[in-house]
């Protein structure tokens, strides 16, 4: 569980007050409506920063094991300090040294040389190895794994003997400096994960800031340089939304981040560069807000280039401008699409060409291999449609730990992959209606707003991502209150304020569901079954029925003409 009791309450207030002082802010139409706009923002935003509290848990943050001055590296049983600091090993790990050797090792090659270079390391100082447990994940199929042996002997013939000394070398003094933050037991969990997984196109970014720079640099912990950009994209991403949508929509967005266990700060904070994404999506959102169609595709671009599914935003928000240019024969709306393609374009053809000169096409097929399975495996804290579709009594009740748990996780894909496979006479219509419905729910809204509801439900619909992505939902609300807000009519706020209060409802869900289930596998699917729930309440009352009946009257009238 990754949200104790005492962020629970806080995140659960937050969320509760947040909710009322939103109520205030769409309705209170009389005198003295200012004032009382601007207490309900200050209440909003006291709950922002109560709920970033406490999902940086109240300071703690993460609790890492720093050699002391007077311990000698490497000794086990060495003396080590409990510091509290924004450093997340395993994340660290996987994506700042994933990053920063890919050339080296590509996707599949940091576990075995983790193994090989932390042996040498062990040899070296006429002590054990660190990675002990006899097995490592296999990452060219990550529901099986392979022998420490045999991990060795693949990184010494496959990796190792293509790179220079120097850069070996330095390999393995990183991990060095690794083995200095963190207890030695860690080792053998960190190379039985999934793996380094981001596209080339990320890995130009993130290997190319990697190498810049270093772990530690004359005495001083610049790692925690590397894991504190994350938290400066995402005060960029709060103050361009105070910016562009004002200071109520920025704090609720807040609240929900902040408030949060599906995204909680035990999952991505103090790690290295993953919130680049959510960054790209805020700030195509905000200069689409603006008008700057070409920017704001460009930065959907980018989005699509760090992970794939963010592509449905884009989506999303040239549905209403390709409505307005072909179907009302806008001119201008044709070039605003025009614009927003050239940018969306502009940034993938950019980013992937760079990343197909420097790492070449065969890493792009090796990643889209692996991503096709990835986004086939069924994790236990991965939400969308396929746990909703492909839940039976046989799926909770799970042990998956160590390599018998791998066996064990196998056979359990193996059965799920087949339900589903049975199941696709339901799934595709499923998946038909929720893409076709949030289309057309959006094609009479903003282009920012529509990209949400798009990106949002393709993400669900048509992936598996891991919970913690799911930290985009945080700006449904802020874009809901904004709407709601400003409607020109009763209906209009009651409408959106509906939708806001469904999920308010939803993310307080999210928070109850692990102290009402005590098995992950059924808490996830709750959430999962919630979330399906809210994206059905959103996409009807955003869906333009006014229109639609006209449509259809329009088209029932056509034959009685014709008879006549």
């Amino acid at each position: 569980m990754y949200v104790d009791s005492s962020q629970f309450f806080v995140a659960f207030m937050a969320i509760f007050i947040a909710l009322c002082a939103s109520s205030v802010l769409v309705f209170q139409r009389q005198h003295p409506r200012t004032l009382t706009r601007r207490w309900a923002t200050i209440v909003l935003c006291v709950c922002a920063a109560t709920a970033v509290a406490s999902w940086a848990r109240f300071g703690d943050l993460h609790s890492i094991y720093v050699d002391a001055p007077d311990a000698q590296a490497g000794q086990p049983h060495r003396h080590k300090i409990e510091k509290h600091q924004a450093f997340h090993f395993h994340e660290f790990f996987h994506y700042y040294l994933g990053a920063k050797y890919f050339g080296s090792f590509g996707y599949e090659g940091l576990y075995d040389c983790t193994a090989l270079g932390d042996k040498e390391n062990a040899e070296a100082d006429g002590l054990k190895p660190h990675v002990t447990s006899g097995w490592v994940r296999d990452l060219g199929d990550v529901l099986r794994d392979k022998s420490y042996d045999d991990a060795l002997a693949i990184c010494a013939n496959d990796y190792k003997s293509h790179m220079s000394p120097a850069r070996w070398d330095k390999f393995k003094a990183d991990l060095r400096e690794l083995q200095r933050l963190v207890p030695d037991d860690w080792w053998n969990d960190v190379v039985y994960d999934a793996g380094f997984n981001p596209p080339p196109s990320w890995v130009l970014v993130g290997g190319t800031i990697a190498n810049i720079i270093p772990i530690r640099f004359a005495g001083m912990p610049t790692y925690l340089v590397s894991t504190w950009l994350d938290m400066v994209l995402l005060v960029t991403c709060f103050v361009a939304l105070r910016t562009r949508f004002g200071l109520a929509a920025a704090a609720t967005a807040g609240v929900y981040f902040g408030a949060s266990f599906i995204a909680s700060y035990g999952w991505n904070g103090g790690a290295f560069l993953r919130y680049t994404w959510v960054t790209a999506v805020v700030m195509g959102i905000v200069y689409a807000r603006d008008g700057k169609w070409a920017i704001a595709g460009a930065f959907f671009g980018a989005a699509a280039c760090d992970r794939l599914f963010p592509a449905g935003f884009a989506v999303g928000a040239a549905v209403p401008l390709a409505w307005r240019a072909f179907i009302e024969k806008s001119p201008e709306d044709r070039r605003r699409l025009l614009r927003f393609g050239a940018g969306f374009g502009g940034a993938i053809g950019g980013l992937v060409l760079v990343s197909l000169v420097i790492y070449g096409m065969g890493s792009w097929r090796i990643f889209f291999e692996r991503i096709i399975k990835h986004g086939d495996v069924y994790y236990v804290m991965h939400i969308g449609l396929k746990k909703v579709i492909t839940w039976r009594d046989w799926v909770p009740s799970q042990n998956f730990h160590g390599h018998p748990g791998l066996a064990r996780f196998h056979d359990w894909n193996m059965r799920l992959h087949a339900t589903w496979a049975e199941t696709r006479w339901l799934a595709v219509p499923v998946q038909l209606l929720a893409g076709v419905g949030a289309v057309a729910a959006c094609i009479k809204r903003r282009p920012y707003e529509a990209s949400l509801i798009v990106g949002a439900v393709v993400m669900f619909c048509f992936s598996l991502p891991a919970n913690y992505y799911y930290v985009v939902l945080a700006l449904v609300p802020a874009l809901l209150v904004r709407a709601a807000m400003t409607a020109p009519g009763l209906a209009g706020r009651l409408r959106d304020w509906g939708v806001l209060m469904a999920f308010g409802l939803f993310w307080l869900s999210t928070l109850l569901a692990p102290r009402m289930f005590g098995d992950d596998i059924v808490y996830d699917h709750f959430i999962c079954c919630a979330l399906l729930t809210f994206y059905g309440v959103w996409i009807a009352a955003w869906l333009p029925w006014q229109r639609l009946r006209q449509l259809v009257t329009k088209r029932s009238a056509q034959p009685r003409a014709a008879q006549a």
